[in-house]
């Protein structure tokens, strides 16, 4: 019934390829003529796979969060990095448009990391630097940590341009 206002849906969690409804789900999307975009940490790349075959998506952004030598540092639980790896891989082959984010927080991360990262992604249409915003964490030792200057953002950038040419800041995470 709102048809006639929405033209996009983004599926985004938590993780939406951990769900066993996803595909039919964004099966209906579809079928309705609507642009899927996919959110994803790409730890199910056999269901990220899936829906490209299938032409269920429009759009994929993968959040990237931090070097793959030492993922689980970033994530708080052991991760199989090949699966990290074997997503990364699947969305540089292009078939569908894309793009990379990686969330910098202070404390967890060096202007280094984003620097690997953007390494590891090459050659990536796009790398988009967030901020981390504190409002916005699930956990409470989070929420005092302070964010990144601009300045200190916009000097990050910077050495990450020389790697990737496409790898604007955002400001804050959903902008």
């Amino acid at each position: 019934k709102f048809r006639k206002w929405v033209e996009r849906v983004v599926v985004t969690g938590g993780e939406p390829t951990m769900h066993k409804g996803l595909v039919k789900v964004v099966g209906i999307l579809k079928e309705q003529g609507l642009k899927v975009k996919l959110d994803t940490n790409g730890s199910r790349p056999d269901v990220v796979r899936g829906l490209v075959d299938g032409g269920l998506i429009d759009y994929i952004a993968m959040d990237v969060k931090g070097p793959l030598d030492a993922y689980e540092r970033w994530c708080g639980c052991r991760i199989d990095k090949k699966k990290i790896r074997e997503s990364i891989d699947l969305i540089l082959e292009g078939r569908v448009d894309y793009e990379f984010r990686m969330t910098l927080v202070p404390f967890l991360h060096r202007e280094e990391d984003a620097q690997q990262v953007a390494r590891e992604i090459m050659p990536a249409r796009r790398f988009f630097l967030q901020e981390f915003v504190p409002r916005e964490t699930l956990n409470e030792k989070y929420a005092s940590i302070k964010p990144f200057s601009r300045e200190r953002m916009k000097a990050i950038r910077e050495t990450v341009a020389v790697i990737l040419q496409n790898a604007p800041i955002r400001r804050h995470i959903h902008e």
